[in-house]
């Protein structure tokens, strides 16, 4: 029974003494006889790199494209977009021949109840007023301009009798049939198509070298 005591003693002291510690986080014993065992650190992962996002590739612009030039619809009243995408359908397509005199009230017509044109806000004096046709001023103003961007020859073309809120003051262009037109000639010498286009948002019209039949 001594020895077994002894025995047991002896074994305690051992395991005390961090005889039998896991090698890999073995440490050094103190003057105290106490065992600092010194934690092996655990490498930091590296981050891997976030892939870099491509770039989606900008719409290849049509080489035939001569100008283009837009402007906001602030105005969503009814009646008024209404007005307008009438406009813009019979002008859409519009070819002008070398040398070519254009006109909008001829090409775009009388605006007429008729024609299925509605009432909506004109300015008559420098004043709001309603009349039939109101907005497509608008239509004639974006392709005034992108007339100048074309390079066209202006003929004739008139100012509000106030400051319009979707172009710049100076770049407008009021038309009211047998009264005021826009009229403009091509100095290319081929064939010019008028292309507009109406969103929710803007009047786009832009005009191409016309190619083909």
């Amino acid at each position: 029974m001594k020895k077994t005591g002894f025995s047991l003693a002896i074994l305690a002291i051992v395991l005390l003494s961090g005889c039998f510690a896991d090698k890999n986080n073995a440490g050094d014993v103190n003057e105290n006889g106490k065992v600092t065992i010194t934690p092996t650190p655990i490498p930091l992962s590296t981050p891997s790199a976030m892939p870099t996002p491509t770039a989606e590739p900008e719409p290849t612009k049509n080489p035939n494209e001569i100008s283009s030039f837009s402007t906001p619809i602030k105005d969503k009243n009814e009646n008024r977009v209404h007005n307008i995408k009438i406009a813009a359908e019979e002008l859409d397509g519009t070819v002008i021949e070398p040398g070519e005199v254009f006109s909008f009230n001829e090409t775009v017509g009388k605006r007429t109840k008729e024609k299925g044109y509605r009432e909506a806000t004109i300015f008559v004096d420098g004043e709001k007023s309603k009349g039939v046709g109101g907005g497509v001023c608008q239509v004639s103003t974006t392709l005034y301009n992108a007339a100048l961007e074309a390079d066209m020859e202006i003929i004739e073309r008139h100012r509000h009798s106030r400051e319009v809120s979707y172009v710049e003051e100076g770049r407008d262009a009021a038309v009211v049939y047998n009264s005021k037109d826009l009229r403009f000639k091509n100095t290319r010498d081929f064939p010019v198509e008028i292309k507009v286009t109406v969103t929710d948002d803007e009047i786009r019209v832009k005009m191409y070298k016309k190619t083909g039949k």
